[in-house]
């Protein structure tokens, strides 16, 4: 393909079919988080009686969303920025400073993300098998970060690829589908935090539960009267 797509061989009709099987790809992809999201949501917004009926669960003590993730946020987005001036750069057909540059910084913005997220991890008070609260946080963040690994490997095939000259303004799919997976990457992230971080991670989640005085029962059963 990569060959083929150097030589122009690549009709309308084939880069189309590229297109939409690349974005058929990354929807298929949002099915997944989706799936792992409806059961964030499923355990955070009913509690069980295992859970002691709160969320985050007795025990856990959630990361702080204003210091590392923020960071982390910080990062994916600048890397969205970076990679998207270098987009912009290749189609006003410059093929030295700008492209190379947004494509460095990316690939530096994906690589230190991953390695604070692997810190994060060693600091993290919970494990996977800490709750249910535990497993899906691991699985919404690990896999994600999963997705990290392949855009940045993604990231520095491109950037080979500029290297030898092999991307011009007109004929750049490759480039342009990792761009598409790489904003995939941010909005995921971006979602990841607010919900999971600030949000059911206990800002804001602890807000509207005292809200209600604490009492998650009594507020879907008002009738309700504790034994």
């Amino acid at each position: 393909l990569i060959r083929e797509g150097d030589i122009g061989l690549h009709t309308r009709f084939v880069i189309k079919s590229f297109r939409d099987g690349v974005a058929l790809f990354i929807l298929s992809e949002v099915m997944f988080f989706f799936t792992f999201f409806w059961t964030f949501f499923h355990n955070a917004l009913s509690p069980s009686c295992e859970l002691g009926m709160r969320w985050p669960p007795p025990g856990i003590r959630t990361p702080n969303p204003s210091s590392t993730s923020l960071f982390e946020t910080g990062l994916l987005i600048s890397s969205g920025l970076f990679v998207t001036q270098a987009h912009k750069s290749m189609r006003l057909k410059d093929y030295d400073v700008g492209p190379f540059i947004g494509l460095v910084v990316t690939i530096v913005c994906g690589t230190v993300f991953f390695l604070v997220q692997l810190r994060e991890y060693y600091w993290n008070s919970y494990t996977i098998a800490d709750s249910v609260y535990g497993s899906v946080f691991y699985l919404l963040t690990g896999f994600h970060g999963m997705h990290v690994v392949v855009g940045t490997i993604w990231l520095m095939v491109s950037l080979v690829r500029l290297w030898r000259g092999e991307f011009s303004s007109q004929r750049h799919f490759g480039f342009e589908a990792c761009i598409w997976y790489w904003h995939f990457v941010d909005v995921v992230w971006v979602a990841l935090w607010c919900l999971v971080y600030v949000w059911f991670g206990g800002w804001l989640y602890m807000w509207w539960f005292k809200m209600w005085d604490g009492d998650v029962y009594t507020f879907k059963y008002p009738d309700a009267k504790p034994s």
